[in-house]
């Protein structure tokens, strides 16, 4: 009997999910017939939450109809939806089939379950799951998150749309159909749930119940309350009320839904967590080829070289003269590793698509000679991230060793940088002094919440720089 009460619910059934079902009861399905241009508000905004897609890679977790996919497709993204539900393919096929020959052919959908993606870890910078969260239980719901870290890219992005929120079920429309029955002396529904719900939604969530998911999960999380109506035309008193009953806090009681914003956390001791920053910087696209100069460590080289489809050269000067040795942590994950000077690289001119250096520039002779040598590797639109040691810093050095030859501070890097045609976008600085001991070596993953704070800002240990090189072709 213990046995058998400890059993995993099972999986909401995919026959269940009908092509009645997504034409008739899915929010959004009097648009789909309108056309690939028509698209539902959630999604619109789910969309511009992920920023610029353009040329990216994104996966949408349980497509249904397909809207998403065949927008960003129509956005210039590469676009992915997976479904478990064979109606959901065949309808978002057809959508697919409305869109011009470019978008076609960079949207794709498959029949495929969450909990197992069938995808190179670092495959996409955005995944979506809109109004999915609630149909899968939470034994569901932890192994699709633990999927979507592994198939992000550093510095992609997870977005989650959900609905109902449970808190607008619970507190906030009690209140409402009061109101309205007091004062407009109008009758609102008792009962809000659509037919499916009782059966399909198994794991609805509230505002504090799905930040401590992703939080659980390893994401640094924002959730945002949301409402979006279909065919209501509020009159200019209603809009002003709603306007206010859904800005934050009293919103998390009033929306009918839930919008969160993503990204893995970084975690970790002092050189995992400047090593992901670095790469969430670096942000490197599928396809793309990386320089690392004077990476010593060879963490960044090693992440970088796990990403679907990214090459990775790694320019130190510790392996001048050197080859790198079967087993090696370089030769076992494809890296091409050579021993040059940093501003003698043997590369053809505009050959890489970004370049990060740590502390590097601290200590080289010709900071302007490496910094040309950077700018000629780099194509237009190439992004070069730096990290340097800051002499603004006043604190304890956990490693202290001889001083840098050149020293830096933010503004000085920055213009430096500036210098040689690059423009620069972000300049922060990462580990202040919070008086810890000198000797310390643990979990070091509240510093990058701290590094953008008034007081700390300028003074971390580290400076981090993210430039792009200006060009026909570079970044806006």
């Amino acid at each position: 009997m213990k046995e058998q009460s400890r059993r995993r619910p099972d999986p909401v059934p995919p026959d269940l999910y009908t092509r009645e079902y997504f034409t008739t009861d899915c929010e959004g399905y009097h648009l789909f017939a309108e056309g690939p241009e028509k698209i539902p508000d959630r999604i619109r905004e789910a969309l511009r939450l992920a920023g610029d897609i353009t040329g990216r890679w994104i996966l949408d977790i349980g497509c249904g109809r397909g809207e998403l996919v065949c927008e960003a497709a129509r956005r210039g993204a590469r676009a992915v939806g997976i479904d478990y539900s064979p109606a959901a393919i065949e309808l978002s096929e057809e959508r697919r089939s409305l869109l011009n020959e470019q978008a076609r052919a960079r949207a794709e959908f498959r029949l495929a379950d969450a909990k197992g993606l069938d995808f190179p870890d670092g495959s996409f910078d955005a995944v979506f799951l809109i109004d999915v969260y609630e149909h899968l239980h939470p034994y569901e719901i932890e192994a699709t998150l633990k999927e979507v870290q592994r198939v992000l890219r550093p510095g992609g992005s997870f977005i989650v749309h959900t609905g109902p929120n449970t808190w607008f079920y619970r507190f906030g429309y009690p209140l409402v159909r009061s109101a309205a029955r007091l004062f407009l002396r109008r009758e609102l529904p008792e009962n809000l749930r659509g037919q499916y719900d009782d059966v399909m939604h198994v794991n609805e969530q509230s505002p504090l119940s799905l930040y401590r998911a992703l939080a659980g999960a390893g994401f640094r999380a924002r959730v945002v309350p949301r409402s979006f109506f279909v065919g209501i035309h509020p009159r200019p008193w209603e809009k002003l009320a709603m306007r206010v009953l859904f800005s934050r806090p009293q919103g998390y009681f009033f929306c009918t839904s839930l919008m969160a914003v993503a990204r893995p956390r970084l975690q970790g001791r002092e050189a995992d967590v400047r090593t992901g920053r670095v790469a969430e910087m670096l942000r490197p696209p599928r396809g793309s080829r990386v320089l690392l100069v004077g990476e010593g460590e060879g963490k960044l080289a090693r992440l970088l070289a796990g990403l679907a489809e990214t090459d990775v050269a790694w320019a130190d000067t510790a392996a001048r003269g050197a080859v790198e040795g079967k087993g090696t942590p370089a030769a076992s994950r494809g890296i091409t590793r050579l021993g040059a000077d940093p501003a003698v690289i043997p590369f053809p001119t505009g050959y890489f698509d970004a370049l990060a250096a740590q502390f590097t520039l601290d200590r080289v002779e010709d900071v302007d000679g490496v910094l040309r040598e950077w700018a000629r590797l780099l194509k237009p639109g190439g992004v070069l991230v730096l990290a340097a040691r800051n002499a603004l810093f006043k604190g304890f050095e956990p490693r202290p060793g001889t001083p840098p030859w050149n020293a830096f501070t933010p503004a000085s890097l920055r213009a430096v940088v500036e210098a040689h045609g690059f423009r620069v976008g972000e300049v922060t600085t990462l580990f202040p002094d919070l008086k810890l001991p000198a000797l310390y070596r643990g979990e070091l993953s509240i510093f990058p919440r701290l590094e953008r704070l008034p007081g700390l800002r300028k003074k971390g240990r580290v400076i981090l720089l993210r430039a792009v090189k200006a060009g026909r072709d570079a970044e806006g």
